[in-house]
């Protein structure tokens, strides 16, 4: 028997294989191309974020010059009932500013089931008759940035001023009026220029603050904002997760009053490097400035519409008195770029 084997045969019967070095080096190329990729990723998704956080301050932007349209002025800061009541419901208490803007951002059947009577707190009262719900348990996502993770929580048994009941359920919003540079009796005192001085804002008559909404029933009309409406911030980003006064909701008459007095994003959440300790919403002592400033989880800085309703990104490092001028209707100061 012939036992001669073609050499071709033998090459085709032999199998090729990687060896342990190039299985590791392909390893780390695909740990490489993965590392590379993730945050670019993770960049991409952000970017969405903004961008959908963006168009929500856009709508809120055009509802508010509508609303100016319709009113000659921009909604009241909040709707009370004197005197003042901040916790118990009370009649005549109707709201943030938020709710009356409701229908000028396609939230007609939100704001139809709200009530308005002498007799009713809009806050306590209203419900969503198809559900039994109370309307201000109700979601809205154009007031939720998606960048904030924690945006959508109810803060169930930690609201600050609402003793009639341990079990609030009260759906928050990122975004809050300005009232500028105004007044604080804390580590950011704002009132930088001797135009917003009643103190937290509790001014109706708009004489005392800085910017375009009080803390009160008051709202700025075009006319009233002297420096320009493209100069002037009208809303900003917030976390309510980071303010004491913001867990109480979109609706509550205490909870959406902001500042510009506080730098941006001024740590005052635990979780968040160098968080000031008595500026957390968790502390007995309470640093209204700091609580009340504008946030964002956007790296670097938080948006904010202006009265004209364009709405811009400012970093977190702009120059503070800058920034003030930015929240102030009437300092007569040129504004630095930011």
């Amino acid at each position: 028997m012939n036992s001669y084997t073609n050499p071709q045969s033998r090459i085709r019967n032999f199998k090729m294989a990687f060896t342990l070095v190039e299985l590791l080096v392909v390893i780390a190329i695909i740990g490489v191309l993965v590392a590379l990729l993730l945050p670019a990723v993770q960049a991409a998704r952000e970017a969405a974020r903004r961008t959908q956080c963006s168009n929500n301050l856009k709508q809120l932007g055009l509802a508010l010059n509508n609303y100016h349209g319709a009113h000659g002025q921009f909604p009241l800061g909040a709707v009370h009932n004197p005197p003042l009541s901040w916790g118990d419901r009370k009649g005549g208490n109707h709201g943030s500013f938020m709710v009356a803007l409701l229908p000028y951002f396609e939230q007609h059947a939100i704001h139809d089931a709200c009530l308005f009577g002498p007799d009713d707190d809009t806050f306590a009262d209203s419900v969503i008759d198809a559900t039994g719900q109370f309307v201000h348990e109700v979601w809205i996502d154009a007031l939720l940035c998606p960048s904030d993770a924690e945006g959508k929580r109810y803060y169930e048994g930690a609201n600050t001023y609402w003793s009639w009941t341990d079990n609030l359920n009260a759906a928050t919003s990122n975004y809050a009026a300005s009232m500028g540079s105004q007044q604080f009796g804390s580590c950011f005192p704002g009132n930088e220029f001797g135009t917003g001085n009643s103190i937290h804002g509790e001014d109706a008559t708009g004489q005392r603050i800085s910017g375009v909404f009080s803390h009160l029933a008051w709202g700025a009309s075009i006319r009233e904002i002297t420096d320009g409406t493209s100069h002037t911030i009208a809303l900003g980003e917030i976390r309510p997760k980071c303010s004491a006064h913001a867990r109480d909701g979109w609706m509550h008459v205490n909870s959406l009053w902001f500042a510009t007095s506080c730098p941006i994003n001024w740590p005052t959440c635990s979780d968040e490097p160098g968080y000031d300790i008595n500026c957390t919403p968790d502390a007995g002592a309470f640093e209204w400035s700091c609580q009340q400033g504008f946030k964002s989880q956007h790296v670097g800085g938080a948006q904010f519409v202006f009265c004209d309703g364009s709405v811009h990104f400012i970093d977190e490092d702009v120059d503070y008195r800058n920034y003030q001028r930015l929240g102030d209707r009437r300092d007569g100061e040129s504004l630095d770029p930011f």
